[in-house]
């Protein structure tokens, strides 16, 4: 078997580089090195180093947000409540004056917001709330959550907005709850006559 000059030369270089990539007319070379090419032509970004900061939510920062803690006394005062409720609630409350911090994107006369679901997954990562263990899995306060309020005030303009129109308020949750309530038990009626169906 004869072994030419080239490929000699080849071998030396590879094993005195320490490098796998000399010899470049393997077809595997040929696949990485067209691999390279094509990352280097798409751009410097899939080289560079990206550094990505994460916030820590822990509970002392939790009880220093005051539109977090103004958020779980509001799911303390009217809670038990579905979440698409508090997002109601929350509008009514900026509506009638107390500015809470929240932007709401209004869809089919349904206000949500990104901010308030965010305060919310906070909330439930440091167990100052939870979810009922029921098939409504409505919102509540924890006993830690309660402690935290009491440790920490919220902003008197927030509770006297509240006292003032509590009786308004309280109506309209409760009926918004009572309406998703219905429209949960309806459909686990359906999909307990789907089942029923199948068998």
């Amino acid at each position: 078997m004869n072994i030419s000059q080239q490929e000699i030369k080849r071998t030396e270089q590879y094993l005195n580089s320490g490098s796998r990539e000399v010899l470049g007319d393997s077809p595997m070379a040929r696949k990485k090195k067209g691999s390279q090419e094509s990352s280097e032509a798409g751009g410097k970004g899939s080289k560079e180093l990206k550094i990505i900061t994460v916030q820590v939510i822990t509970k002392d920062k939790v009880m220093e947000n005051s539109r977090q803690m103004s958020l779980l006394y509001l799911i303390d005062r009217f809670g038990p409540l579905h979440e698409k409720t508090l997002h109601y609630l929350v509008k009514d409350i900026q509506d009638l004056g107390f500015d809470m911090g929240y932007k709401f994107n209004v869809v089919g006369g349904v206000p949500f917001s990104q901010e308030l679901k965010s305060d919310l997954v906070a909330l439930l990562y440091v167990g100052f709330i939870e979810t009922e263990p029921s098939m409504y899995r409505k919102i509540r306060v924890t006993n830690e959550g309660k402690d935290a309020l009491e440790k920490k005030k919220v902003p008197p303009a927030l509770i006297e907005i509240v006292d003032k129109n509590f009786e308004r308020l309280r109506n309209r949750t409760s009926l918004l709850d009572g309406q998703l309530d219905h429209e949960i038990r309806m459909r686990m009626r359906e999909l307990s006559r789907r089942r029923r169906s199948l068998f």
